[in-house]
């Protein structure tokens, strides 16, 4: 019910939305109305690939689109905003995949530690290359298209005891999203998961309510998580992962130029977003690091390949979950990978 509410607001709000004659309208310039939303701060990396976005297709299009952007959740949660996209009520969104796993659990296969190239820009060819490709293609059968994908930096391990090896784990009180396949990896390697919001964490670290959690370098810095977690392993276990995606229907209904500008903007976008975000992280590694009551741990390759092999069955979990079309989506990213 609060999404169909959401919805008929989205709608009735939407630039264009008229209760009356299209000819009141008639000082409009545009052909084309986007409402693009998305879940994060303007001053992020996705706000700035929406910015791009909006720039490159009204360009290309010489006014004939105009993209309205909806920052920070301005169009409700994420899940929301992935429902809403579905039945066309927004046009574009960009969310992270665990917000909509709930209507495509097939993008769950990206929460899996290890699947993708430790290296930023190479796991960004491997999304938005073949492998991506197919796993989006899946989205085609719920009426959503998939425009790209960002890895959005990777996510590390912080804790108040040191994690080294998959054992270190076992009896930990493990924060995580409310994905399944990621509360699966905990449990494989001995943790409690435990599902928390994100905006009460920092204090769920500070009474122990929770005992650990995975971040990129920026969001443990910008929440302060360093402060009340005593070690932080650098694991690069899984990347922060967010998806552009579209309304199928509409997209297609679209003529053939204005699909192409919009195909266009969105892979264009990937690279801005990917910067963007790489040099946050960086900073606030390097930040970090300087804190006398942080130490940084450096996964071992050995230690790695342990990782692995505890969290191998994850796949064939995820595989039970998903079904067929999860059999396939993990064989072309391994071919991805082994290339």
């Amino acid at each position: 019910m609060k999404t169909f509410i959401r919805i008929a607001l989205v709608l009735i709000l939407m630039p264009g939305f008229s209760m009356v004659n299209d000819a009141g309208l008639a000082h409009a310039k545009a052909k084309y109305k986007i409402t693009f939303g998305h879940v994060e701060p303007i001053h992020s990396s996705t706000h700035e690939a929406a910015l791009k976005f909006k720039e490159i297709v009204e360009e290309e299009s010489k006014g004939e689109i105009e993209v309205f952007i909806h920052p920070s959740s301005e169009l409700g949660p994420g899940p929301d905003q992935g429902q809403m996209t579905q039945t066309g009520a927004i046009q574009v969104a960009i969310l992270p995949g665990a917000h909509i796993g709930g209507i495509f659990p097939e993008i769950q296969a990206l929460e899996i530690p290890f699947l993708l190239p430790q290296d930023i820009d190479k796991a960004a060819e491997v999304l938005n290359g073949p492998a991506g490709q197919k796993l989006m293609s899946y989205m085609e059968k719920i009426d959503l298209k998939g425009l790209a994908i960002y890895p959005l930096s990777f996510k590390q391990f912080t804790s108040n005891k040191a994690i080294r090896r998959p054992d270190d784990f076992k009896g930990l009180k493990w924060r995580t999203m409310a994905a399944p396949i990621i509360m699966e990896s905990y449990k494989l390697l001995g943790a409690s998961p435990v599902s928390i919001n994100y905006h009460e964490l920092y204090t769920a670290l500070q009474l122990g309510t929770a005992e650990g959690e995975e971040n990129p370098f920026w969001s443990i810095g910008e929440m302060k998580f360093y402060e009340v977690q005593k070690y932080i392993t650098l694991s690069n276990h899984a990347a922060f992962i967010s998806t552009m995606i579209t309304n199928r229907k509409w997209f297609e209904g679209l003529h053939a130029d204005i699909q192409g500008i919009i195909t266009k903007a969105a892979k264009a976008t990937v690279w801005v977003a990917i910067e963007s975000d790489k040099k946050i992280d960086h900073e606030w590694y390097e930040k970090i690091k300087k804190d006398p009551g942080t130490t940084i741990i450096e996964l071992t390759p050995e230690s790695i390949l342990a990782f692995k092999e505890k969290l191998r069955p994850l796949r064939d979990i995820y595989i039970k979950m998903v079904g067929e079309n999860g059999r396939e989506v993990i064989k072309v990213f391994d071919a991805a990978l082994a290339r």
